[in-house]
């Protein structure tokens, strides 16, 4: 699964979740073998167990930040294919603006900018779209997002995008979409 398309977000987030278990296993293993031999804590079991916890607790935080952006439901990613038929678009992608998640479920590349659909009700969509546009004029990329939270909404305005004229100008947003997931979790 590449990112950008339909059910990365969970499939990422499946893998992040067995690699947390799995590193959490391996602490409290570590932890209970060097008890059990020792019959102490203060031994270097211990300590590799203590340095173990580091990589637990950074899936553990990608899993929170991964949960705020699940993906389109089924049937919600199929309507939004039929309405973006010849469209470059991209999916489940999480993006830390500003030093905060943007849970982007949908999004289309058009020549004029990116319209991108967010389930998040939490989120101040504005200050999104500005902290948004700033990551990607400082990174390069010079497109204006706007972003939405009503569903329909963002369908009704995908329905009004033209597709790209020319096969040149179709690579041109291709590569606007790789260079958009470079930042994407």
């Amino acid at each position: 699964m590449v990112r950008g398309e339909y059910g990365y977000g969970k499939r990422k987030l499946r893998t992040q979740f067995l690699l947390c278990a799995g590193c959490l296993v391996l602490v409290f293993g570590a932890l209970i073998i060097g008890i059990v031999l020792t019959g102490t804590r203060k031994n270097i079991w211990t300590v590799g167990a203590v340095c173990s916890v580091l990589p637990a607790a950074t899936f553990a935080v990608n899993i929170v930040a991964r949960m705020k952006g699940l993906p389109l439901k089924k049937a919600d990613y199929e309507r939004f294919a039929a309405v973006s038929g010849g469209l470059v678009t991209a999916c489940d992608m999480i993006f830390t603006a500003n030093q905060k998640l943007v849970p982007v479920q949908a999004a289309v590349l058009h020549e004029m900018g990116i319209v991108g659909y967010t389930a998040s009700k939490k989120l101040d969509v504005k200050q999104a779209e500005r902290d948004m546009n700033g990551l990607m004029k400082s990174v390069g990329i010079y497109s204006k997002i706007q972003l939405y939270t009503d569903y329909e909404a963002f369908l009704k305005r995908v329905k009004g995008i033209t597709p790209p004229s020319d096969e040149e100008k179709r690579e041109e947003l291709e590569k606007k979409r790789l260079d958009l997931l470079v930042y994407s979790m």
